[in-house]
C-alpha cells in the first residue's frame, strides 16, 4: 500500500483541472495526465472532454475513480506554460508532490500576467487588423478599432458577472451591428458588413472548430462532438444576433450610401496583420519571452495561406500551413523544453476558417441556399486540410511533450 496514493491522485486531478482552465484540448489533457500518472507509478484510465474528466487511478490493489465537472476555460498560454514547468519539476523528482500542488494551485488561481488595459487593447488591435485583411477603408479601420475597444471592455465587465458571460457574444454582436448601421448613412466610406465582421472576429469559434476536428481524428469522439456542437451553438448565437439586429435596423434606419469604396493601400496589410497577430497573442496570454517565436510562426503560417491560396489551391495550401506550424512548434518544444501549444495555437489562429463560417451562416439567414452550402463546404475543406497538415507535421517531428 502506497501512503501517498491519494496525494498523487489529488495532484493529477488538480493538474487536469488547471489544464482545462487554460483551454487545453481533451487529447492534450489525456496525454498529460497519463504521462504524469505513469511517472508517479500509477495506471490511469481517463476520458477527458471540454466540460469534465472521468478518470480511474490504480496502483497495485489501490484504486480510485473520480468524476470532475469543469467549465471550459479561456486559452491562457502563460499559465499553461508555468503549470507545465511546475508539473515537470514534480515528475522529475525535483519538487515534492505537495509543493507542486501548491505551485500549480497558485498559478491556476492567480491573476493575469498581463495588464487588463492591454487585454482590452488587444481586441481593438485584432479588429483593426482584420479590416486590412478584408481591404476595407480607413473609416472602416477606425470604427472597427472603436468597436474592438468596446467589446474588450464588455469582456472585462462580463468576467465578473455571470449573466454577462452568457450574453457576451450576443451583446458584442449587437453593438457591432448597431454602430455600423447607424453610422453607415452618414459616412460614405463605411462598409458595414466588413466592420461587423471585424468587430466580432475575436468571438468567432474558428479555432474551436479546428480543435474539434483534431479531437475527432484522435478518436476522442465525445470531446470532438461536444466541442463541435458548442462551437456551432456559439456561432449561431452571434449570427442570429447580427441577422436580427440588421433586420430591425433595416426597417427603421435610412439607407446607407451606395458608393464605390476606396480600399486601404496594399502596404497596410503587413502592419494590419501584425496588429491582428499581436492581438491574438495578447488574448492567448502568451508570456513576453515566448512572444517572438509565437509571432514569427503566426506570421509565417498566414503568409503561406495568403500566397499559396492562388498558386496551389485551398487543400494543399492549408495542409502545408498546418504541417509547417506543427513541425516548427514541436521542434521548438524539444529545443526549449516548453509546450508546443505556445506556438501551435497562435500559428493556426490566423488561418482558421472562422470568418468564412460566419459568412456562410449569414447567407443562411438571408435564404441564400447555394452560398450557404458552398461556404460551409469550403469551411470543412479548410478545417480538414489544416488538421491533416497538423497530423503530418506531428509525424515528421513527433511531439516529445504532452502539451
Amino acid at each position: 500500500m502506497d501512503p501517498l496514493f491519494n496525494t498523487k491522485v489529488d495532484f493529477l486531478l488538480l493538474l487536469g483541472r488547471s489544464l482545462h482552465g487554460c483551454g487545453a484540448a481533451a487529447h492534450h489533457v489525456e496525454r498529460a495526465l497519463v504521462k504524469a500518472a505513469a511517472n508517479l507509478g500509477l495506471l490511469c484510465e481517463l476520458l477527458a472532454f471540454p466540460t469534465g474528466i472521468i478518470a480511474t487511478f490504480t496502483q497495485g490493489e489501490q484504486q480510485k475513480t473520480v468524476v470532475i465537472r469543469n467549465e471550459p476555460g479561456q486559452i491562457d498560454l502563460a499559465k499553461l506554460s508555468r503549470i507545465d514547468e511546475a508539473a515537470d519539476l514534480v515528475i522529475d523528482g525535483k519538487r515534492s508532490i505537495l509543493e507542486g500542488m501548491q505551485t500549480i494551485e497558485s498559478i491556476h488561481l492567480g491573476n493575469l500576467d498581463l495588464p487588463r488595459w492591454l487585454l482590452v487593447l488587444s481586441y481593438a488591435m485584432a479588429s483593426a487588423g482584420m479590416i486590412t485583411a478584408l481591404r476595407g477603408s480607413w473609416t472602416d479601420l477606425a470604427l472597427a478599432a472603436v468597436i474592438g475597444l468596446i467589446v474588450g471592455l464588455l469582456d472585462r465587465i462580463g468576467s465578473r458577472w455571470e449573466p454577462m458571460r452568457q450574453l457576451f457574444g450576443a451583446m458584442a454582436s449587437f453593438i457591432s451591428v448597431l454602430l455600423a448601421h447607424l453610422l453607415a448613412p452618414h459616412v460614405p466610406s463605411l462598409s458595414p458588413d466588413k466592420v461587423i465582421l471585424a468587430g466580432v472576429i475575436v468571438l468567432l469559434p474558428g479555432l474551436a472548430l479546428v480543435v474539434s476536428f483534431v479531437e475527432l481524428s484522435t478518436k476522442n469522439l465525445l470531446a470532438g462532438t461536444s466541442r463541435l456542437a458548442g462551437a456551432t451553438g456559439e456561432l449561431l448565437k452571434i449570427v442570429f444576433t447580427v441577422a436580427l439586429t440588421k433586420a430591425i435596423l433595416k426597417a427603421s434606419a435610412p439607407a446607407a450610401f451606395d458608393v464605390t469604396l476606396a480600399p486601404l493601400p496594399a502596404w497596410t496589410e503587413l502592419p494590419g496583420v501584425t496588429a491582428l497577430a499581436f492581438g491574438f497573442l495578447l488574448l492567448f496570454r502568451v508570456r513576453p519571452r515566448n512572444m517572438p517565436s509565437a509571432f514569427l510562426v503566426s506570421m509565417a503560417s498566414y503568409t503561406i495561406a495568403r500566397i499559396g491560396g492562388s498558386l496551389f489551391g485551398t487543400e494543399l495550401t492549408f495542409f502545408v500551413a498546418g504541417a509547417f506550424v506543427a513541425m516548427v512548434s514541436n521542434l521548438l518544444a524539444r529545443i526549449l523544453k516548453r509546450p508546443g501549444m505556445i506556438t501551435m495555437l497562435p500559428g493556426i489562429i490566423l488561418i482558421v476558417p472562422g470568418s468564412i463560417n460566419y459568412r456562410g451562416f449569414i447567407a443562411m439567414f438571408e435564404h441564400d441556399v447555394m452560398d450557404t452550402v458552398t461556404t460551409v463546404f469550403t469551411v470543412v475543406i479548410i478545417a480538414v486540410s489544416i488538421v491533416a497538415g497538423l497530423f503530418f507535421g506531428n509525424t515528421v517531428i513527433p511531439p516529445r511533450r504532452s502539451l
